[in-house]
């Protein structure tokens, strides 16, 4: 190779350094995954319509990936990322967990200090004070707003100091096309597909990861908030808005593509807003959260822990009736021994006794 080819080549390393536009391309059709989970995660409910998720280059892959969503399985938000059941101590009957924000909050459960042995049984009961589905605003929500006024300000420096106004007219726009596709009705309707619980009804439910989880959360609803074991169904809810919503998004999305793509001076400036807006989506789809910036607002009241498993389902039950009785089945799959089946068998019988007691004192309707 000749010293004009090796300079030459140079050369043109040092442009494409000096001014990566080919890259932003390459960079649009990443990422999609991410931003379909920091939507679900963030994603706008009422009364708060502003969805703090950053303008980055998985936007394009996701516009696309959101088409074959709404006319294949009809779902914006994507399949649970942590395997769990729930089961309703009512019937005894278990099923596994389809919601996303169920799931998290069965995944972002966290102990005090370190895991201890054995099983801890939380008890939780549904606050009457904040509707379960609206959110509360968190570090991660928080974040995400500043990242979205740090991207605007970023994109104002080039404007400022070179003229060149089109990256902050790229950033905004951009911006303006998250938030309202974010803000799509199917979100919340999907995310929170329930029935309410009436005043005069209540609803006690397990949430597990299974045999050989450390912990179980038990969750009490005395005629407030949804039905958590209708949530766990992740019934479908369909839109009609919602394809052709989607179709004309992944048009604008690629309008905005061929529009970034076309700046060819202070490209480094776009580089740094979208990866940027990459970080924001990937810490806001994986953050652990609390349970009411997931939106269920939940009120701790008991707690067991015992090194030994059975020991604890019988403190459960004690505190909570049909609770330990439900929960043998998933810690003793293989069945119980001797002594442990006459007390299963001898709480069946004093639930089915206090049933039927609730019963014959309710009110006859004439």
């Amino acid at each position: 190779m000749s010293q004009a080819q090796v300079s030459n080549n140079f050369a043109l390393m040092k442009a494409k350094w000096s001014n990566p536009t080919s890259i932003l391309s390459i960079l649009s059709v990443i990422g999609g995954d991410i931003v379909q989970s920091a939507i679900t995660q963030l994603c706008s409910s009422h009364p708060h319509f502003f969805t703090p998720v950053a303008l980055s280059f998985g936007w394009v892959a996701y516009a696309f990936s959101a088409i074959l969503c709404a006319i294949g399985s009809r779902r914006l938000a994507p399949d649970p990322s942590c395997s769990c059941s729930l089961i309703d101590v009512s019937t005894g009957h278990a099923r596994d967990v389809k919601s996303w924000p169920l799931s998290r909050l069965v995944r972002d459960y966290e102990f005090p200090g370190e895991t201890p042995p054995g099983l801890t049984i939380a008890f939780y009961e549904t606050s009457p004070n904040k509707p379960c589905g609206v959110p509360d605003r968190d570090w991660v929500y928080y974040s995400g707003v500043i990242v979205i006024m740090l991207q605007l300000a970023i994109a104002i420096i080039p404007g400022a100091m070179f003229g060149n106004w089109m990256i902050l007219i790229i950033t905004a726009s951009g911006t303006l096309l998250v938030q309202v596709q974010a803000a799509f009705p199917q979100w919340r309707k999907e995310l929170w597909a329930a029935r309410t619980i009436p005043e005069e009804a209540s609803e006690v439910v397990c949430l597990t990861k299974g045999n050989g989880s450390a912990y179980v959360m038990v969750v009490k609803s005395e005629g407030t908030g949804l039905r958590l074991a209708d949530l766990a169904s992740g019934r479908e809810v369909t839109s009609r808005t919602t394809v052709p919503a989607t179709f004309l998004f992944a048009i604008l999305w690629l309008i905005h593509l061929f529009c970034m793509t076309g700046v060819v001076n202070n490209s480094w400036y776009s580089i740094l807003i979208g990866g940027l807006g990459m970080l924001q989506n990937a810490i806001a789809s994986g953050a652990r959260r609390r349970p009411g910036a997931l939106g269920f607002h939940l009120k701790r009241v008991n707690e067991v822990q015992n090194n030994k498993v059975f020991d604890a389902l019988k403190q459960a039950e004690a505190i909570e009736s049909k609770v330990g009785v439900v929960l043998t089945d998933v810690f003793f799959p293989g069945g119980l021994r001797s002594d442990e089946e006459a007390w299963k068998r001898e709480r069946i019988a004093e639930n089915a006794t206090k049933h039927i007691s609730k019963c014959d004192l309710a009110p006859k309707r004439s």
